[in-house]
């Protein structure tokens, strides 16, 4: 189930996992297993109206197709941003695979900018974000499917 209620609890579970300082406007939703356990987070940090850096952590199976929906439309609809972005050190390998399945995009590196490696930055634009719905229930994106 997607959960955005205690806040507090949910950034420490991300934060603990990815080494991450958060700023006191990290904002996170949650996909919780039915008795109460944190499956993965995904945080919302670093605003400036039009974008913002998205984390997110998980264990197990623990994306689904109404959390996406949940965290784009989160994202995209309810904050109005229009390109969410993602830093990934090149060393992970996992996390990269996972920003690109879910159609973030490379957009440059800055070299030695990770430990062990660079730091890739990727983007999402609205326009390219396949988990939005229309009004009516639709994808808004041919690609989506």
């Amino acid at each position: 189930m997607i959960q955005t209620a205690h806040q507090d609890l949910l950034a420490r579970w991300l934060c603990e996992r990815i080494g991450y300082m958060p700023t006191p406007w990290l904002k996170c939703i949650a996909n919780v297993s039915p008795e109460g356990k944190i499956r993965g987070v995904v945080g919302f940090d670093a605003w400036n109206g039009a974008s913002c850096e998205m984390h997110v952590a998980g264990e197990g199976n623990w994306v689904t197709r109404e959390l996406l929906r949940a965290v784009f439309d989160y994202a995209f609809g309810v904050a109005g941003l229009n390109v969410l972005i993602g830093m990934v050190p090149s060393t992970n390998e996992r996390a990269l695979r996972f920003d690109k399945h879910v159609g973030f995009e490379e957009v440059g590196r800055i070299r030695d900018g990770a430990p062990g490696g660079d730091l890739v930055i990727l983007q999402l634009r609205r326009e390219n974000c396949r988990y939005l719905e229309s009004e009516n229930g639709q994808q808004t994106h041919a690609a989506a499917a």
